[in-house]
Order: C-alpha cells, then structure tokens, then sequence
C-alpha cells in the first residue's frame, strides 16, 4: 500500500537539492564529533538519518585511489590543527555531483565528488572539510538547540502576529553567523596546518562561477534575507580578510599539481545509471523514457525521486516510480498520494502505447495534479504542486505529463558516463581547443573555465588543466 506523502515532507523533497547544491555544507545540525560504541536508540535513529542522508547523495562513490587517500590525508591534518586534535573521523566520497561537504555526529565525514571536482587544490579542498570540522568543534549544533528553544519562546507576540517571522528571522542570521564563524575557524585551521589560506576564498570564487553557470536560483528569492548561509560575495570578503590576517611566514601549501593529478579518471556529472538531466528534461536509459518539466522549473536527481521548483518557489514537482501491482490506475490515484489532500475528478488518458490516470489532489495551501503512468511492469508517478493552481499552469503541468515517452536510440546513446581528463597544455593549445577536445555539450568554453577556476579565457603551457571526458 502506498504510504501518503506530506505535504510539508514533500516540500522538502522538493527543495532539498537545491540547498544543497547552492551551500557549501548541510550545516548547523551537529552537536561535537564521537564515536559511538554502544548503540541506543538514539544512536540507531541517527544511524537510521545518516543512511537516509548517504543514499540521497547517491551513495558512497569507489573513488580512485589516490583521490580518497588525499582526502583522507587532508583530513588528518586539518583534525590535528583543529581545536580537537583528539577526535575521530571516517571519510567517504558520495556519489552526486552535488556540491557538498558535510559532518554527522557519528564521526563521519562526507565529500560529493562534484565538489572534488570544482576544488583546484589541496587548500581549497582543505578549506571545505576545516569549515566542517569547524562546525563539529565551536558545539554549533548545541547552540542552536538552545537558541531555537530562546527564540521560539521569547519572541512570541500572540497580539502583533509577528512571532514566527521574527524566529525566522533570528534563527537564520544565526545560522548565518555560525557559518562565518566556521569559515574563520576553517582559514585559521588550514593556515596552522600548512595549506595555503586563500583556497577559502578562491573555492568560494568558484563555487559563484559554477552557480552562475548553471543558472541555479534560489527559490522564493524575495526572503533571501531568511537564508541560513551568507551570500557567497560576503563569505568572499570575510574570507579574504580573515586569509590576510593568518599568512604563516612558513611555506605555505597550494599543491595543483598533485591534486589534479590524483583526480584524473573522477567521475563527472550525474551518474547516468540513474538517469540524467538536459536542462527540463530528465531521460533515464535503464527504464527508457523521459519527461520535459514546464518552463521555468529546474531539476534535481536524487536516487529517491527527481524533484523540481519554479524560480518562483510557488510550483514544484516530483516524479518517481514502483511496481505495478493489480490495483488500476485510477485506483492508485483514488487511494491518495498526499496527506490531507484526497484526490478528485480522476480521469484516464493514454499516450501512445501507455496508459495513465490524472487526477486534482486539493490541500490546505497547495494543489496537486496527480498523474500515474504504466509501462511494462513500472508505475511512475508524478506530482505537481502550486499554491494556486491556474486553468493556465494546469494546462502546463498537462502538457509536461504528455511528453512522457520512450527514448529514441540516438538518445540513449547520448547517454554516456563522463569523467575528468588531467591533461597540459601545449603550446599550441587554446582554451577553447582544450574545452572542444572532450566536452561536446553547449557552453563548452563556459564549463572549462568554471571549472579550471578561470576568470578569462587563457592558459599556460605546461599547466595542467581539467577537461571533461566521455567514457
């Protein structure tokens, strides 16, 4: 039996990859780093959370050997420079291309390989897992605990209305303070440990570059003031002033060489085993079929679902699929998807050889419509919300439900894994000619200097340099 989706559940769902792609962690929710020996309940919950969280990042990636064994060495001397060289971590790489870097109070520690391909340097990647372990030695999680319990408490103004914004509101400028806090804490850390202090900044460069390039908007940007992290210009200058004040007159560490070095065969982009997304579209080979989002939605692929939201914040989107059982179509719709939200005015369609149902799912603040979709043995399932459901945004979400189709062969051969190429430059070599050589998408050149971390088109001789390239 299906289980309801909540509402507030599924606008999570939803946003979750979009806050993670636009921060540089999943941040302020954990207390100090221990290892934990006996397990309770507590600690099986949050087993139970980390296995959750690793398998919305794909997974752990089999990352190359000299790649893990950096990260892994680059670790121990941020830990040891830390303000707890005692504590212990594992290390793992996930699977996502993602831009993410997080810690869990079991220990662990977590790297997405998209970042590790954004990063330049040993430092840069330096400065990502010291702003973490950060986060683990100044208690932030601890503090918030407490300053959430303060504000919701404090702040309470029942006749003004104004509570809740105004918790909002000071519960993010102090996300927003630890994460700088964290970003200080990092630099410093990085600089004691030898690596160079500016990779802070110059990560955060081209982390604006890769944001900018991609087009990502944060959604329902009109209360970008409630957003727990600080934009990344702020983080930028603080970066920069904190590099300033902790240049070690020792040697200090950059290391391009070796850490492109050890990238070299990295995978790159989505993993195409679960599907990949071109702009609106989404096309998985394994399960042959695609489906075009409306105009102005952007995408994100988790192994859970793929979910979307308009640049407005006021539309969404998930689709995912499960076995055909013997309930109908329309069954299935009947049954109800969403809490609070029962299903209405079910009709059936057929798009080519496939059937489906469609159905109007009404909630207390959104508005669903519901389509299920059969081909061969698989359900899929899609899910469209709106705070307001228009004739004209329906007419869109119908549309984008009737380009649901099989793949063409052209397409899935389209459809092929990527990695990073380490190469250098010749002297006869352009940057465009280096972007041309291993990635044929659009915006090429574009996509070769966000990801060399270059701010115009020209390179060195003998320099080596990331190019993307298809297996």
């Amino acid at each position: 039996m299906l289980r309801p989706l909540n509402i507030k559940r599924f606008a999570l769902l939803a946003c979750i990859g979009f806050l993670a792609s636009g921060c540089m962690s999943l941040s302020g929710e954990r207390p100090k780093a221990t290892v934990l020996v006996a397990p309770t309940v507590q600690d099986q919950a949050v087993n139970a959370e980390r296995e959750r969280l690793v398998a919305t990042f794909g997974g752990e990636y089999r990352a190359p050997g000299p790649v893990l064994d950096l990260v892994r060495e680059i670790v121990e001397r941020v830990v040891a420079s830390s303000d707890d060289p005692s504590a212990h971590y594992r290390v793992a790489v996930l699977n996502s291309p993602s831009i993410n870097a997080f810690a869990l109070p079991t220990g662990d520690i977590y790297v997405t390989r998209g970042l590790l391909a954004l990063a330049n340097d040993t430092s840069e990647l330096a400065a990502v897992l010291a702003h973490e372990v950060g986060h683990v030695t100044a208690r932030h999680a601890a503090q918030r605990a407490e300053f959430e319990k303060l504000a919701t408490s404090s702040v309470l103004d029942p006749i003004s209305g104004t509570s809740a914004i105004n918790s909002r509101f000071l519960l993010a400028s102090f996300s927003r303070g630890q994460e700088l806090e964290a970003d200080e804490i990092g630099i410093r850390t990085i600089a004691k440990a030898g690596y160079d202090p500016y990779g802070s900044a110059r990560f955060l460069s081209s982390l604006a570059r890769q944001t900018s390039f991609s087009g990502e908007t944060r959604p329902a940007a009109r209360f970008s003031f409630l957003s727990s992290h600080p934009s990344t210009p702020q983080r930028m200058a603080a970066a920069l002033e904190v590099a300033r004040s902790s240049v070690s007159p020792s040697a200090i560490e950059a290391d391009r060489v070796r850490y492109l070095t050890a990238l070299n065969g990295l995978a790159y982009g989505e993993d195409p085993t679960g599907g990949v997304i071109r702009g609106r579209r989404f096309l998985h080979s394994r399960l042959d079929f695609t489906l075009t989002a409306p105009e102005g939605f952007i995408l994100e692929n988790s192994a859970q679902a793929v979910v979307g939201i308009a640049a407005n914040g006021n539309q969404a989107l998930r689709l995912d699929t499960i076995q055909a059982g013997s309930t109908s179509l329309e069954a299935s719709l009947a049954a109800g998807w969403i809490d609070n939200a029962p299903s209405a005015d079910i009709t059936s369609f057929s798009i080519g050889a496939f059937s489906g149902a469609t159905a109007i799912a009404r909630g207390p603040e959104w508005t669903f419509r519901l389509a299920a979709i059969q081909k061969n043995d698989q359900i899929f399932r899609i899910i469209f919300a709106a705070r307001e459901l228009t004739p004209q945004l329906d007419r869109a979400f119908l549309a984008a439900i009737g380009s649901f189709r099989a793949l063409t062969p052209d397409e899935i051969n389209s459809i092929r894994p990527q990695h990073l190429a380490i190469v250098a430059a010749t002297a006869e070599d352009t940057a465009a000619s280096l972007a041309a050589k291993g990635d044929s998408g659009d915006q090429a050149l574009d996509r070769f200097l966000m990801l060399n971390g270059l701010d115009r088109p020209k390179i060195k001789p003998s320099e080596l340099y990331k190019m993307i390239a298809t297996d």
